[in-house]
Formats: structure tokens, sequence, C-alpha cells
């Protein structure tokens, strides 16, 4: 099968690439139903726990629809080619008709996993109940809920990584998701969109940030909101660091202050895997400039404030959140990460100059 990105949901939002934790929101061909026998329900599970680099974290199927949530080591239209070729197998196998049986479109959110995996599984868990169709998640046969239930969960289902979210300890875990599971305090959540304004994701602003970099997302795949964002967060950060106002620093006609700071806004870009040429556009400065800047950095700057630049940038990913089940899509407030990275709380500190050369860096030149 040739190896073509495959179509998401009709969202105006960007997918994440890359390895990581996803969920996977699957269709049948032309609307028709995904499985016709208890056999091909089966092997459906058999198909998504030995999936080739994945761990299957949970699932929940329907007639025509699968659920599913993944940690994958490869980029998810690889995973999601494997899949469509194995339905396809499988139909050949029983009805001795090749022919798909997954429609080429299919939603995939990248998941925030400290944030939102323990909520995901819940609701996905829940969806049966959501329409009715069973009055407990506990009786519905076709998903994952029972085996987090079991205190000998099957090997090939990872129910550790969203029950220590849930638990903090490793001793009666799958009773307290029992517990949790007989309040029935039903979650919802928005499986088409996510809840990150620009890109398919369940997740917090910093955590995908974070994935970004360690991607190596380049700048050419980044929305043009995305770039345009990550400019005004530098800005921003470098103006409280100096106290002085976005307005002032962008002002050509302070020279020196603006001959001094900006090219610390282009160190913070390039930081994010920027290259000159996008970094250039979006100071509105020739791409030899840049690069002239960010060779100065280091000279013209003290290696302390640097560092402090750098720790304030970079976001903070990975602290275990401890999130109560909610009753919307929103994220609770203990899972509420400033979309800015930390920025817009840090608390502007006294710069490097020296009150005599801030004086004389923020008059404006004749």
């Amino acid at each position: 099968m040739e190896n073509t990105i495959p179509a998401t949901n009709a969202s105006a939002k960007t997918p994440l690439h890359g390895p990581g934790v996803y969920y996977f929101g699957l269709k049948g061909a032309r609307n028709q139903s995904i499985f016709q026998s208890v056999f091909e329900y089966d092997y459906a599970i058999k198909l998504f726990a030995e999936l080739p680099g994945c761990t299957l974290l949970a699932y929940t199927f329907f007639d025509d629809e699968i659920h599913c949530v993944l940690h994958s080591e490869r980029d998810w239209p690889l995973v999601f080619d494997d899949i469509r070729e194995a339905f396809i197998e499988l139909s050949n196998q029983v009805w001795e008709t090749k022919k798909p049986v997954l429609s080429e479109q299919c939603t995939v959110l990248m998941v925030d996993e400290p944030a939102w995996l323990q909520d995901l599984v819940i609701h996905l868990h829940q969806l049966p109940v959501i329409r009715r169709l069973v009055a407990d998640t506990s009786v519905y046969t076709w998903s994952s809920d029972h085996h987090y239930r079991s205190n000998t969960p099957p090997h090939w289902l990872d129910t550790g990584r969203m029950l220590n979210l849930l638990c903090q300890t490793r001793h009666q875990r799958s009773q307290r998701y029992s517990a949790v599971m007989a309040q029935n305090e039903l979650i919802h959540i928005d499986l088409m969109e996510g809840t990150h304004p620009t890109y398919l994701a369940l997740a917090r602003e910093a955590f995908v940030d974070y994935h970004q970099r360690q991607s190596g997302v380049t700048a050419s795949q980044r929305s043009e909101e995305e770039l345009n964002r990550l400019k005004q967060d530098a800005l921003r950060l470098i103006s409280e660091r100096f106290d002085i106002t976005i307005e002032s620093l962008c002002d050509r006609l302070f020279r020196r202050q603006y001959q001094r700071l900006m090219p610390l806004v282009a160190w913070l870009l390039k930081q994010r895997d920027l290259s000159d040429e996008i970094i250039a556009d979006l100071l509105g400065e020739d791409e030899s400039i840049i690069l002239l800047w960010r060779r100065g950095v280091n000279a013209e700057h003290a290696q302390a404030l640097l560092e402090k630049l750098t720790q304030l940038w970079q976001p903070t990913v990975g602290a275990r959140v401890d999130a109560q089940p909610q009753t919307d899509a929103s994220p609770s407030p203990s899972l509420a990460v400033n979309n800015d990275a930390g920025l817009e709380n840090t608390a502007v500190e006294t710069s490097e100059l020296s009150s005599e050369q801030l004086t004389e860096a923020t008059t404006p030149d004749d």
C-alpha cells in the first residue's frame, strides 16, 4: 500500500506528527459497518495489540466505529496504513472479498499524557453509556473497561499508564478505577477537535511546544498562527525582562536599544528551530542581519542572562497532574498551564544593563 498521509477530519486545525500517544477514531468505509461477527471483534483487539511499534492503552468498539488510544514509536500515518491493510486482509480471510473496510478519513489527536490520558480513557469507556447502549460501563463487552477493573490485566494492554495518574500508589489501582467509574460522572471530550486552539490535540500549549522541539518540527511545518505566536512570546519575554514595552522594543528609533535587544529575540526564535529566513520575515529584517545578530549574542550579553532566558523560554512538560474527572471538555484548574509557557507570569527582573546604559539605550536617536 502506498504510504500517503491519510485525510484527517474536516477540522481547520493542523495534525501533529512524530512518536507519542494518540487517540484514533476510525469509521467504516462508505459509512458501512466495520464488524459483522464476534470473530471480527476479537481479531481487531488482537490486531491493535500487535501493531508494530505500538502499545495499546485503551479501546472501545462499536459496529461502525473504532476508538482507541495507542502509544506509538512511529508517526501515526504509518500506523493508520497498517491498520487499514490489516482490516482489508481480515475481509479477505473471512468473506473472501479484498475490499477496504475502514474509511480513508480518520480522526487523530495527539494526547498530552499527564494532563489528558486519564479523562480520555474514562470517556472512551463511558461512550456506550453516553450512547445509551448499556446502563453501566462494566457490562459492555467490546471495550477495555473490564481489563482496567482486573487485578491481572492482559500483558498486551498497558493499563498502568492511566492508573498511575488516577491512583497515588501501585496498590489497589483497579479498585480505585472501579470506584471512580461507579460515581457515574460522565466526562465529555471533543474527540473531533481536541482542546488545543491550533493543533489536533488534547494538550496544553507547553506540551505542544515541547513535542515540536523534540520531534524536530521545521518552520515550514508550522502554521502562520503558530509562527506569530512564537514571535509574540519572544518579544514579550525580552520586553518584560528589560522592563520596557513591546512597542518600545520594536521601535527602530531607539537604535541602541533595538540593536542590543532584538538580537535576543532572534536568538530565542532560533532555539525553536526556525530558520534565519523565517526569523527575518517575522522580524522584518534581512537574513544576513539575523545571522550577524545571532553570532554576536554571546559576546554582547552575559552568560547568566542567556541561561536565565533559556530557562524561561524552555517549556516544562511531564510534571505529574492529578486531575479529578471533569464533566465537560475543559481541563480542571489543576490541569491549567499558562499557554505562554509561563511567560506572562514571569516576574520582571533587573537586567544586566546598568542604569546609565539603559537610559542611553532607550533614548531616541536623532
